[in-house]
């Protein structure tokens, strides 16, 4: 442990020696390149005091050997600690800057000018292919008692697109061309019963259901209408089948083209 110990102490003292032995030959260095400047300041002012005139009398040429030994000694300057020049040329710089237009507080802004001409127009747009075909199917039968559930009376209206909706006896619509529609319907309903209700069926599976609550009624002879109505959107695959069954058999429902009837909008494919 002893002699663990003084090994530490002499790596200490040999790290110390050399750390010392650095420094002196630094300080060294400063001082010759002290003594060297004081030197030649002092050549530099005896050749001054001997050169401020000329030969011949004349004090311009004197000034210009001061000049020129000056010169020499910032050129010595500058190689012994070249960080001096472009310090210099930054001070240069911002002087410069200083002396030119003064510069803009912050966040400052002119006025705002007139607006300008309107650009020329843009070539045009790629044509989309979307088709869209509608469908409305209205009723023609009249005040009616159904025996079936299901409405089998359709009539297409005149400005519809025929060729992409086919109607059969049993009252399914089948949809030629796929895409996402708006299906709209209305049944209005003449009932003693206190529900009247009916669905929407795609391809034969529930897709809306309108349900409406029909007052009381006191009499044999007293009736109660009631109009229920739903929409929605769905996609349609190719040869879908649309149709309205009513929520149960023998009940009355008026079938008039602005009471009873369906719809199809193709709005996206």
């Amino acid at each position: 442990l002893f002699n663990g110990a003084v090994c530490v102490v002499l790596v200490f003292l040999i790290f110390a020696c050399a750390g010392l032995y650095c420094r002196v030959c630094e300080v060294q260095r400063e001082l010759q390149n002290i003594r060297a400047r004081t030197e030649l300041r002092d050549g530099a002012g005896t050749d001054r005091g001997a050169a401020g005139t000329s030969p011949d009398g004349s004090p311009h040429l004197g000034q210009e050997n001061n000049n020129r030994q000056a010169h020499s000694v910032r050129k010595r300057d500058a190689e012994e600690d070249p960080t001096e020049k472009p310090k210099r040329k930054r001070h240069e710089r911002a002087q410069g800057r200083r002396k030119g237009k003064k510069k803009c507080p912050r966040n400052c802004k002119g006025e705002k000018g007139d607006v300008g001409p309107t650009g020329a127009q843009g070539p045009p747009g790629p044509s989309g292919n979307f088709t869209s075909t509608f469908a409305h199917f209205k009723s023609k039968g009249g005040l009616t008692k159904l025996k079936l559930d299901t409405l089998n009376d359709w009539v297409l209206a005149d400005w519809a697109d025929a060729e992409n909706f086919q109607v059969a006896s049993t009252g399914e619509i089948t949809v030629e061309k796929p895409g996402i529609y708006f299906i709209y319907s209305q049944v209005t309903f003449r009932e003693k019963q206190h529900l009247v209700a009916y669905r929407v069926l795609i391809d034969g599976s529930p897709y809306m259901t309108c349900n409406e609550s029909v007052e009381n009624v006191t009499t044999e002879d007293d009736w109660r209408y009631k109009t229920c109505y739903v929409a929605g959107l769905a996609r349609l695959e190719a040869r879908s089948r649309i149709e309205i069954t009513l929520g149960g058999e023998n009940m009355s429902v008026m079938l008039f083209f602005d009471t009873t009837y369906l719809g199809l909008i193709k709005v996206a494919d």
